[in-house]
């Protein structure tokens, strides 16, 4: 907890006495730090804004922040694993203790205007706490390498992708860039802030190219087929939006596809009987529909406002894309290979 929120003080601090407080009170930084703390666990907030303006929210949260708490988990969890001699132990005190500190921090950290989601709040870093002290390299992970793999493959594409297209938009993005004149201290900070959410554009990015899309804000859709937007915030990263409508990215289709077939191909050359493929498919398939929905849970959400509701991708885009394709290659794979057969060996009775 120390290695997350003591530099996060440190920054909320510097913030705050280079850009200066309405209240000028020295309270101000520092619960400003647990929000970022709490922000890199992905809780999401309840705002209460200036007149004028309805009750907002903030639960689109970049992804890539929760990267820090996640590898100081893991690294308290390895040295405590080590002094006790008892990963198990080990565990259940770090996740304990570390959802119990998180919950406390969080009620005592409400402000009038801006409330973290207490109901949410310990789910989320218990959740996160406890994928920090997984041992991924267990023989029980050995079944999902393939597909693991090939999703953060599939990111990693979907990044380059992003950094292409702003690179062909590079006035656009260099507009946005001009109009926030963030200053120095701000300009790092949101520089930082916007590299932090590049997990969330690369899986809209992936939802855009398997036809499903995202939004940006009330009544918009940007797909291959549809481009349907209102106005654009001024954060530089969304220069990379599309500017026309790309049917023809549909074709990418074929990536999701062929990565699920390989994953099936494997399984049926390794196993012969029927009910064996049938279970082993779904034991290697599940765990990424699951890591999916959760996932996209996370790239959607709402911007501080109601204008800015919904922001991102929806949790079922990614998911129905890959469920789709899967009964396919099952059907045509398994279960009509199989019919046939049946109806071969009725009719040889006959």
């Amino acid at each position: 907890m120390a290695l997350t929120l003591f530099p996060l003080s440190f920054i909320a601090l510097f913030a705050w006495s280079t850009a200066g407080s309405a209240t000028g009170n020295t309270s101000d930084p520092i619960r400003a730090a647990i929000w970022l703390w709490l922000g890199g666990h992905l809780v999401p907030f309840k705002l209460s804004l200036a007149s004028g303006f309805s009750s907002g929210a903030l639960s689109y949260l970049p992804i890539g922040a929760a990267i820090f708490p996640w590898l100081a988990l893991r690294s308290g969890f390895r040295r405590a694993s080590e002094f006790l001699l008892n990963p198990r132990g080990a565990r259940s005190f770090i996740v304990i203790w570390y959802t119990a500190i998180a919950t406390i921090a969080a009620i005592l950290s409400q402000s009038e205007n801006i409330k973290p989601n207490l109901l949410l709040a310990p789910i989320y870093v218990a959740a996160i706490a406890l994928s920090a002290t997984i041992n991924f390299t267990s023989p029980m992970f050995e079944r999902f390498k393939f597909l693991g793999y090939s999703f953060l493959s599939l990111i990693g594409l979907a990044t380059l992708l992003v950094a292409i297209s702003m690179v062909l938009h590079f006035q656009i993005v260099k507009s946005l860039a001009i109009v926030i004149q963030p200053g120095i201290m701000g300009g790092i900070l949101f520089t930082i802030l916007q590299l932090l959410y590049l997990p969330n554009l690369a899986l809209a990015a992936l939802s855009y190219l398997f036809g499903t899309g995202f939004t940006l804000g009330l009544g918009t859709q940007i797909s291959p087929t549809n481009i349907d937007l209102n106005s654009l915030p001024a954060i530089p990263l969304l220069g990379s939006l599309p500017t026309a409508e790309h049917p023809l990215l549909l074709i990418s289709l074929l990536i999701p596809a062929l990565m699920i077939l390989g994953n099936q191909i494997a399984i049926f050359h390794r196993y012969q009987e029927f009910a064996v493929r049938q279970r082993e498919v779904f034991k290697t398939i599940l765990p990424l529909f699951i890591f999916l929905a959760l996932i996209s849970l996370f790239a959607g959400g709402t911007l501080l406002t109601q204008d800015m509701d919904p922001v991102g991708i929806s949790w079922w885009n990614l998911l129905a894309v890959f469920a789709v394709l899967q009964s396919a290659t099952l059907i045509i794979g398994l279960y009509i290979p199989k019919l046939i057969k049946l109806i071969k060996a009725r009719k040889s009775e006959i």
